[in-house]
């Protein structure tokens, strides 16, 4: 029995990584004809360029404290988005400098190795939430593959690269303060875990989403605390230590960035422009990805929703607090368009910073990541009672309600001049999985097979909506995309040390133009 479970571990860490690299097949296949690359615009255009920037100094034995480039010139250290010391980038530096020279490709592989980091860590906290239970492989399974590859992580975070790397620490920081907490007294030396993912999160170089992972774990460890009876004079020396550790380690690029943000446009925002969030009609994307806008960061598919539901229903220990998070983050996300943005904006420290609260469905997903695994984790112990049953009639409710929909969005899609398949095929994808949800869920609770093909299911409808998205990838090798090697016509002024650079202005300095 000792070895079964580290067997059954390395199999599931086995699966991630296969996942992973169907995932991101095109990334990684030596076939020049079938590779991709993500797609120009903030990828390329901020983070390859800044990247290029680190790699040219750091190679030549310099720190990057000053951009010459952009605007005249700015403090490159001071630039949040640069990342000058994250520890990861710093590793891609050296690993380039190994390979012969920093290219598109370098940045890409940073970036996939960071969504298998995230589904790594996601997989130990709900492992370690679940540890016991006849079905926790499972669930951490389940909210792994959610949390790595649901809409919030393969869209728009993929290609604003400081988004991504900032988020995926989550798990680790909630796993230290869960470690913590799980006896009596605290086991302060887990709070050191917590700090290290905060403080790296906070290098990487998107303080609106540390900050967003800043709040939970300040409220996860005072709801833990609070549920083990600890002191008050305990919880606020967590705090303290965990928070100590994480200023300390991004200290280097914080106060700096704090400084340089009062010299930035930004600084000149007001309410109006901080206050965009979503629409409240994105909420339709909970189940149908992609009818409302190009991105759907609030998908987790129907299979995760409605494991999440599940835990919600049977009051699963914790699943409560994940509930709030993920019902509030949510208010939050739609900014000015609702009624929760103008009192958190007047109350919460350090809000006013921020603009894009859209952003706060990084923590909508992940609860419902969490949320998804613990009610997957139940599914080999729960014995259904006839109120439970009513669960089923919701799924037929549900699935109602989708074939409603479906029907309703093809008699509009073929009334139009120019039918787009593209919604229809969206749709008519939720309504299959909630069809096969419908057969598949009521056997889950006592055959072990039919819970292992829910777990398909959830990878299959993920897959086909957010892999090889259009609005993420162009079909180009890497090789293609951009060139590090400047272009002939400016080696000459390059060249010239003599002539001084002429910075033409007439655009108005308050961009990223170089």
């Amino acid at each position: 029995m000792t070895l079964r479970r580290p067997r059954a571990d390395a199999l599931a860490v086995a699966a991630l990584i296969a996942l992973w690299l169907l995932f991101f097949w095109q990334l990684f296949t030596p076939v020049e004809g079938d590779q991709a690359s993500l797609a120009l615009g903030d990828f390329s255009g901020q983070f390859v360029a800044f990247a290029g920037y680190q790699y040219e100094r750091f190679a030549a034995g310099e720190v990057p404290l000053w951009n010459p480039y952009n605007n005249g010139g700015l403090p490159f250290i001071a630039d949040t988005q640069a990342a000058v010391f994250y520890p990861p980038r710093l590793a891609t530096l050296a690993l380039s400098r190994l390979a012969g020279g920093f290219s598109y490709h370098a940045l890409e592989l940073e970036m996939t190795a960071h969504v298998l980091l995230y589904t790594l860590l996601m997989y130990a906290l709900v492992r370690r939430m679940t540890l016991g239970g006849r079905g926790s492989i499972l669930g951490a399974l389940a909210a792994a593959i959610i949390a790595g590859y649901g809409g919030f992580t393969t869209g728009y975070p993929l290609l604003q690269l400081a988004l991504l790397e900032a988020a995926v620490w989550l798990p680790l920081a909630v796993l230290g303060v869960f470690e913590a907490t799980r006896q009596t007294p605290i086991r302060w030396r887990w709070l050191l875990v917590t700090g290290f993912a905060l403080g790296v999160s906070w290098m990487a170089g998107h303080p609106q989403t540390s900050y967003f992972l800043t709040l939970l774990v300040i409220a996860f460890f005072a709801y833990r605390g609070y549920e083990r009876r600890a002191a008050w004079t305990r919880i606020v020396g967590g705090l303290v230590l965990f928070g100590a550790l994480a200023f300390g380690m991004a200290a280097v690029q914080l106060l700096p960035g704090v400084e340089y943000l009062a010299h930035t446009a930004r600084a000149g925002f007001d309410y109006e422009a901080k206050g965009n969030g979503f629409p409240f009609q994105d909420m339709v994307q909970f189940v149908f990805p992609g009818v409302v806008s190009v991105f759907s960061p609030l998908y987790v598919g129907v299979v995760g929703l409605v494991l999440a539901l599940a835990a919600l229903w049977q009051r699963l220990p914790g699943a409560w607090f994940w509930g709030v998070v993920a019902g509030l983050a949510l208010l939050w996300s739609f900014g000015a368009n609702g009624a929760m943005f103008p009192v958190l904006y007047n109350l919460l420290p350090g809000l006013r910073f921020f603009r894009g609260q859209e952003r706060a469905a990084y923590l909508v997903v992940n609860s419902l990541a969490i949320l998804a695994g613990l009610g997957a984790a139940s599914l080999a112990s729960w014995q259904p009672s006839p109120s439970d049953r009513r669960l089923r009639v919701w799924l037929g409710r549900l699935l109602a309600a989708c074939l409603l929909i479906t029907a309703l969005v093809i008699v509009v899609k073929l009334g139009q001049t120019e039918p787009s398949g593209e919604v229809v095929s969206r749709v008519a994808l939720s309504t299959l999985v909630v069809a096969v949800l419908f057969v598949l869920l009521p056997r889950a609770f006592y055959d072990a097979t039919a819970r292992w093909l829910v777990l398909a299911l959830l990878i299959l409808e993920l897959f086909s909506v957010n892999m090889d998205a259009d609005a993420v990838y162009d079909p180009v090798p890497p090789g293609e995309q951009v060139s590090m090697t400047p272009p002939s016509v400016l080696a000459p002024v390059l060249a010239d040390d003599d002539t001084p650079f002429r910075v033409d202005g007439w655009r108005g300095l308050t961009d990223n133009y170089g």
